[in-house]
């Protein structure tokens, strides 16, 4: 019977010395491909961990949430009216009067990426639309804007026959209100090209920024991306990827080259999903319990060992040959009679074939020289 997946497979665990776990954490922000993790860590105040790469998954979700951070702080701390945030460690709440009062749609407006920044540019300088400054990219195929109003803007989209949509944000539900404006985050940077910015905005708070020792690894240690530990505290715990998240190099590649060549951040989720199903299916088929086998008792010891016996002594025994396979000069070639590995001792056994070699080679040298003697003598006879 097959066992159900814990949820602890799917997050980051804390682990002592003994590699027991005394913590879990969410894993969808880890790297999974850190830069020269055994050459350079960053290190401050008893904590030590990887320079992550930037690119990969668990990276780009990291820095949409960072995003999130900073536009929660900035139209939720004092209902949207100064702009004025004032970090991010205990989300302040929405549900005061101007919050309410003042709400905000995000519009996604559908064009390719090359049209984004002249469409956006005109919509700002439009006067009677209001808009919030900045610009978010949805993708190759999309973007969207801020807006305080939902019936000025969406009218002047359908004048111009440019393909939209328009949702609320929930201010109230802190930074997962902001998923849908900051999702082109995840999607690779290859998809929108050099020197093209994901985002544009004005007026957003600063995100929080600390300062690291990068330190350089002396004496080189052998690290597995996929295994090995991703940051140590002075504690002596360290922070281990996901159980299931153990991909071979091959599939990592792989799934590298898939995201790179998702457009949207749907596309984006989807393979993502399919990366969840996959590895959930393949850690629910590792923990099958199989039933234990039973201990082989003295007389089933032996009864095994007897059967082995009589197998050995069928396949050493020489069958007697049916006929004499004396060699003959119509064939052609030497025809030796069979043996078994049983019949001759090692040493024997490779003279026997040796000598059988050099018959053989002594053969064919006396055939093509009897073939030679016989067309020498047609063309002297021709002449």
């Amino acid at each position: 019977m097959a066992a159900e997946t814990p949820g602890r497979a799917f997050a980051a665990t804390w682990r002592n010395e003994r590699g027991e776990v005394v913590g879990t954490t969410f894993g969808g922000t880890m790297c999974l491909r850190p830069r020269k993790p055994w050459r350079i860590r960053f290190h401050r105040d008893g904590f030590e961990g990887v320079i992550r790469c930037g690119e990969c998954p668990g990276c780009l979700e990291f820095d949409r949430r960072r995003l999130a951070d900073r536009l929660h702080a900035k139209y939720s701390s004092d209902g949207c009216a100064q702009g004025a945030g004032h970090g991010t460690a205990a989300y302040p709440s929405a549900r005061s009067a101007a919050g309410e009062t003042q709400r905000l749609f995000v519009v996604r407006i559908y064009a390719p990426i090359e049209m984004h920044a002249a469409i956006s540019h005109k919509l700002h300088r439009r006067r009677g639309l209001q808009l919030e400054p900045g610009m978010w990219r949805l993708g190759a195929s999309s973007f969207a804007v801020l807006s305080r109003e939902a019936t000025t803007l969406p009218l002047v989209l359908r004048q111009n026959g440019v393909k939209f949509r328009i949702e609320p944000l929930r201010l109230r539900r802190g930074r997962r209100a902001w998923r849908s404006l900051t999702a082109g985050l995840i999607v690779a940077r290859e998809i929108y090209g050099e020197q093209t910015k994901r985002w544009y905005a004005r007026g957003l708070p600063a995100a929080e920024r600390e300062k690291w020792e990068v330190i350089k690894i002396a004496k080189y240690k052998s690290y597995d991306r996929a295994r090995s530990p991703r940051a140590r505290t002075d504690r002596r715990l360290v922070l281990v990827p996901p159980d299931v998240w153990k991909l071979s190099r091959t599939d990592r590649r792989f799934l590298h080259g898939l995201l790179t060549r998702q457009p949207d951040p749907e596309g984006v989720r989807k393979v993502m999903g399919l990366v969840a199903d996959t590895l959930r299916k393949a850690g629910s088929s590792l923990l099958v319990s199989a039933p234990p086998k039973a201990v082989l008792g003295v007389e089933q010891v032996r009864e095994w060992y007897r059967r082995y016996a009589e197998r050995s002594r069928a396949r050493t025994t020489s069958p007697t040959p049916d006929q004499d396979l004396t060699p003959t000069s119509e064939v052609g070639g030497y025809v030796s009679s069979g043996h078994e590995q049983g019949e001759l001792m090692p040493e024997q056994l490779a003279a026997a074939r040796r000598k059988e070699q050099a018959e053989r080679k002594k053969r064919r040298l006396q055939w093509e020289a009897q073939e030679i003697i016989e067309r020498m003598r047609k063309k002297s006879e021709g002449w």
